[in-house]
């Protein structure tokens, strides 16, 4: 496939839960991620339940017909043998790679929760400490599971990247995680095939970490997250000044590029809520549909990108699915 046309969704929410993306399964429990989660009455079985029930054959279908052709696959560290309370969830990324296969759809498999959390947050499995940079056992037992996922799916020829570690916290020069990406792409090299692309993080630094593996003989992509209104100082801005800032993003994209090709793993039409108060109702959908076409077009300039996410339970701006059939989001 060429690269320059991978139009992708994340499957976020699936085999690593998170709270808001599927409220009911959360429901009279307090707890606020897997980890918590798997210590509640009956939890097993919800979990099974929603790994069989969450995605589908139809979702693929739906997906296929829709023009995705390419799907981003959150997973944990725990995905190819349990680490309890984290249960396993192999038969269902062996059953996912299948059907991509089935539909024509490329896979890129996310390693998105580290032991012991590479930031503290919910979508790594564990809300609190990052202790992943802290503990070089940790580390260690990462590459090596990195390892077993190549080696499990490195026949497969949609297989079409392994991302090595998703949204490390904020380090001033990132000695650790540099070091991290050199021992990843060493140990991964000699097992994946040619085809599939070894995908590091940006780190929120695409400045800092462009070209860290540089002399990389094996494909090497940068995953690029873009969120351009979830900070506190977005709320200052207008939707316009957004736009104009995400027209301008193709020429930055075209430099960082240069050094090796970038993804864009995550982005969304998410919009600020006091940046929206400030819209009339009236204007918001145009908006929202002009705001995801500009950035669909920026995106095309990269090698992929990829929707967060392409359902959550309730229909919405974080719903890729939804957002389509309703005619905001066209690829």
């Amino acid at each position: 496939m060429n690269t320059a046309n991978l139009h992708g969704v994340n499957l976020g929410g699936w085999l690593l839960l998170e709270r808001w993306m599927t409220p009911s399964l959360f429901a009279e429990t307090d707890a606020n991620d897997e980890y918590s989660f798997m210590k509640t009455k009956g939890a097993k079985e919800k979990l099974e339940n929603h790994r069989k029930s969450f995605i589908t054959e139809a979702d693929f279908i739906w997906m296929k017909a829709s023009g995705v052709n390419a799907l981003r696959i959150p997973v944990g560290y725990w995905i190819l043998k349990s680490d309890p309370p984290f249960m396993s969830a192999c038969k269902y990324l062996d059953w996912a790679m299948d059907m991509a296969k089935k539909y024509s759809l490329q896979v890129i498999i996310d390693l998105h929760g580290l032991k012991g959390s590479q930031n503290g947050r919910d979508h790594s499995g564990k809300v609190g400490k990052s202790e992943w940079f802290k503990r070089a056992d940790y580390r260690q037992s990462t590459l090596t599971m990195l390892e077993q996922i190549a080696q499990r799916y490195k026949n497969y020829d949609n297989f079409w990247g392994l991302q090595i570690i998703n949204e490390p916290k904020f380090g001033v020069f990132h000695f650790k995680l540099r070091q991290y990406y050199r021992d990843a792409y060493r140990r991964l090299v000699s097992t994946l095939q040619p085809h599939t692309h070894i995908i590091f993080s940006d780190a929120y630094t695409p400045r800092l970490l462009s070209g860290v593996l540089r002399h990389a003989t094996h494909r090497v992509v940068m995953d690029v997250h873009i969120y351009h209104m979830t900070t506190p100082l977005s709320q200052f801005f207008s939707v316009r000044w957004f736009m104009n800032k995400t027209k301008r993003r193709k020429h930055f994209f075209d430099r960082i590029s240069k050094t090796q090709p970038i993804i864009i793993g995550e982005w969304s039409g998410i919009m600020h809520t006091k940046t929206m108060q400030r819209i009339p109702q009236s204007e918001q959908t145009e908006l929202f549909r002009q705001y995801c076409s500009l950035q669909i077009d920026a995106y095309n300039s990269t090698s992929g990108w990829f929707y967060w996410s392409y359902k959550t339970e309730l229909p919405g701006v974080w719903n890729f699915r939804s957002q389509v059939e309703a005619g905001l989001i066209t690829i």
